[in-house]
């Protein structure tokens, strides 16, 4: 297996074996670990547990200067976010169960383009600790794609829910639109239609949903889940009001996107292990009205909403492995993430 090396600072400070219970002289942290595999860019973070301040940061795989020059951290991980942490002289596995890392618990992600782990984890009062400015935040990721640790805020913060079933458009019966459908006179009947809205405002979106069931290593040394434990779903357009007809506003997305499952997950002992898949979405601006096709001319009805399609060809999008029971849900189990940037696929 590949591995992204990553060298220990010197230990000046030892912490006990295992996690201490939260006292005066103690802090309980996350530390976050986020690696870019085609670049190497790495972000490290280091985030109060009480109060999700960052207290901070560094772009490598060290941190080692500030208050964190008396208790170095540093991590040393393969290309699936296994490995340990070092705080000081202690060493850590990356792992989920306590008794076997050895006092932290983590929950990593891993794809094709990146590593996401996050290990909460005590450190000593003394280090004074203090909330780091926004401002002095280094951005250690020279583009803005899409990270994981966006899927991990997703699967921690968002509210569950599912997009639209996948049906044939109709015209809304929004007793408004179907009055005014109806008039007649020497233009003829009007048609209820759905036009956008400007440019449409394009931003990117992200539905995340599990494919697989969770998968238990136990005592084996590893373990895999795949196509057989998992299911392929299909993710149908979704809006915030009931379009009189689908369109695409002039972006290459579609009506629907089907998952598939034929994705392998792989993990080490006691660990828990599970497929996702992220749909990416462009979400455009859209407008219900009436045109009328012989003397021409358009009336909008109600007020403007959002339509979210599928990219075609998923572009922005894939599978992505999780590993922990913190991460892991349900088959079938998703979440948005509407944090993507601005504009189309």
């Amino acid at each position: 297996m590949k591995s992204i090396a990553f060298v220990a600072a010197a230990a000046v400070y030892s912490l006990p074996t295992g996690l201490a219970a939260p006292s005066l002289h103690t802090k309980q942290v996350t530390i976050r670990v986020q690696v870019d595999k085609t670049t190497s860019d790495t972000d490290l973070t280091v985030i109060d547990k009480e109060t999700s301040q960052v207290l901070a940061k560094s772009c490598s795989n060290t941190l080692n200067s500030g208050v964190f020059a008396m208790l170095p951290i540093s991590v040393e991980l393969d290309d699936t976010g296994a490995g340990r942490l070092r705080i000081g002289s202690a060493k850590y596995n990356v792992h989920e169960d306590v008794a076997i890392s050895g006092g932290i618990s983590c929950g990593r992600m891993y794809d094709d383009a990146g590593i996401f782990l996050s290990c909460d984890a005590t450190l000593p009062a003394f280090l004074e600790l203090n909330p780091l400015d926004k401002r002095d935040e280094p951005t250690c990721f020279a583009n803005n794609s899409l990270t994981l640790q966006s899927h991990e805020i997703a699967m921690m913060g968002g509210v569950a829910s599912a997009p639209l079933a996948l049906t044939n458009v109709s015209q809304t019966n929004a007793e408004a639109l179907t009055a005014l459908e109806k008039r007649q006179g020497a233009c003829g009947a009007w048609s209820a239609t759905t036009w956008p809205v400007g440019n449409g405002d394009p931003h990117q979106n992200y539905w995340h949903q599990q494919l697989s069931e969770n998968m238990q290593c136990g005592a084996a040394p590893t373990c895999s889940v795949g196509e057989q434990q998992s299911t392929s779903f299909t993710v149908g357009f979704t809006a915030t009001a009931n379009p009189a007809a689908w369109i695409s506003g002039g972006f290459s997305v579609t009506q629907s996107w089907v998952t598939g499952n034929s994705y392998t997950c792989s993990g080490n002992s006691g660990d828990t292990v599970c497929v996702w898949y992220n749909t990416a979405h462009t979400a455009y601006t859209a407008q219900n009205g009436i045109v009328n096709t012989v003397c021409g001319g358009s009336e909008p009805v109600g007020d403007p909403f959002i339509l979210f399609s599928p990219n075609t060809d998923n572009v922005g999008g894939s599978y992505y492995c999780v590993i922990g029971a913190q991460y892991c849900r349900s088959k079938g189990q998703g979440y948005w993430d509407k944090s993507g940037r601005a504009g189309g696929p």
